[in-house]
């Protein structure tokens, strides 16, 4: 305990110089860890499978685990919170750990590589031979920080699992067996973080799609919206089943605008679900990138529930340009309509979502989602925006809307 108050008290005390050192040799330019494969839809039910174990009685669960599962387990439970690799091994005294964590830009390095062994002796567990980077920790001080470090990682219900739940545990190198009081609040939490890590790589894997498409797209051409939906539905429609057609049409719309409307989406998206191509390319509607932005950023709104809110957000924004913009445009609006449109069916219901992923594998080009609206008004400032049609409100404005409406209304998929 002294040791530890010793530790604090010149960890809180010392020097920037000092405390500048420590992170040198912490933090290293590259990963310790290379993790040499992706989990894949097989490794994700063997995840639900973990988690919800084999009754025993009433509230107690027993699960047993080999090294590979141990792998999986702990691989998405991780990616889920921090972009990160890692490495567990089993041998008959310890379960050894390896970490490598990406940090954020800065000074010292762009890794953070962790790496420790869990014992168990006597009935007890506890860490050793914890290292970070080039720094060896002492064992009095390692159970305190990887406690600290998963408080704030916020890692905390999954070391509550492993710690205070805990009736039986007892490993070697075939494999681990654990039995475990079961909680309803950590079971919920537990299931919605298998689908998000499930979602998580559905997204990786459109993202890596998404960036094919683009590499081989030809650069003496435009990139058109259709060049993106057309294959990326075409795997969904492969991929999904009625069962789950909704959700993968979602993640196709959601993973396109990320790269359509790139520079608006990166700051919310993590390093790993973001398209990278060998040349970014803008992308387009009967020439225009306006109009592809609108009509995906729509889509992708609606897609996720916030269809009102697409419908606002595209009336304010004319609204806005009327008054200090490039003025008010009818096309503009007209994109963002029809993409409401497109967000709308593409999750109404799984038949809807069958059929719209049916429909855009055999699209030739953009004229099947989104009707030719060029000729509609646009530039139109605050003063000529109020001459010709008053306000949002005035029955000249709702008849624009209803010709915006009945001209989407002729697209083929959008019948029935």
């Amino acid at each position: 305990m002294l040791l530890l108050t010793r530790f604090l008290f010149a960890l809180f005390t010392a020097p920037p110089v000092l405390l500048a050192l420590v992170m040198l040799y912490a933090v290293a330019p590259e990963p310790s860890v290379q993790a040499d494969w992706q989990m894949n839809d097989e490794d994700i039910e063997r995840a639900k499978q973990i988690f919800e174990g084999s009754p025993v009685s009433d509230n107690i669960r027993t699960i047993e685990l080999n090294e590979r599962d141990l792998n999986i387990a702990l691989n998405y439970i991780l990616d889920n919170y921090l972009n990160s690799n890692s490495i567990l091994t089993l041998d008959d005294t310890s379960i050894g750990f390896k970490i490598s964590l990406h940090l954020p830009k800065n000074l010292f390095g762009n890794y953070l590589n962790l790496q420790f062994n869990l014992a168990k002796t006597n009935g007890s567990t506890h860490i050793h031979s914890l290292k970070i980077g080039r720094v060896d920790v002492a064992d009095e001080l390692a159970g305190w920080l990887i406690k600290k470090t998963i408080k704030y990682a916020h890692l905390k219900q999954h070391y509550i699992l492993v710690t205070e739940q805990i009736l039986d545990f007892h490993f070697d190198k075939e494999g681990l067996r654990l039995t475990y009081f079961t909680d309803p609040a950590f079971a919920e939490h537990t299931a919605d973080l298998l689908h998000r890590a499930k979602d998580r790589q559905s997204m990786i894997f459109y993202q890596q799609k998404l960036t094919e498409v683009i590499n081989t797209h030809d650069p003496d051409w435009l990139l058109s919206l259709a060049d993106l939906i057309q294959p990326l539905f075409k795997l969904a429609y492969q991929r999904s089943s009625l069962k789950t057609a909704v959700k993968e049409n979602r993640i196709v719309i959601f993973t396109i605008n990320s790269y359509v409307n790139k520079h608006e989406t990166m700051p919310y998206l993590p390093r790993n679900i973001i398209a990278k191509p060998h040349t970014e390319y803008p992308v387009f509607l009967y020439r225009r990138i306006d109009l592809a932005k609108h009509f995906i950023a729509s889509a992708t709104l609606t897609a996720t529930g916030g269809g009102h809110l697409a419908n606002i957000i595209g009336m304010e924004k004319e609204l806005s340009d009327a008054r200090s913009g490039s003025g008010f445009s009818f096309v503009d609006l007209a994109g963002n309509r029809a993409g409401m449109r497109f967000g709308q069916l593409a999750v109404s219901s799984p038949e809807n979502a069958r059929r719209l992923q049916q429909a855009m594998t055999e699209i030739k080009d953009y004229t099947a989602f989104m009707p030719d609206v060029r000729d509609f008004p646009e530039n139109l400032d605050r003063s000529a925006f109020k001459k010709q049609y008053g306000s949002v409100y005035s029955p000249k404005y709702q008849e624009m809307l209803m010709v915006i409406d009945k001209r989407i209304d002729q697209l083929e998929i959008y019948q029935n």
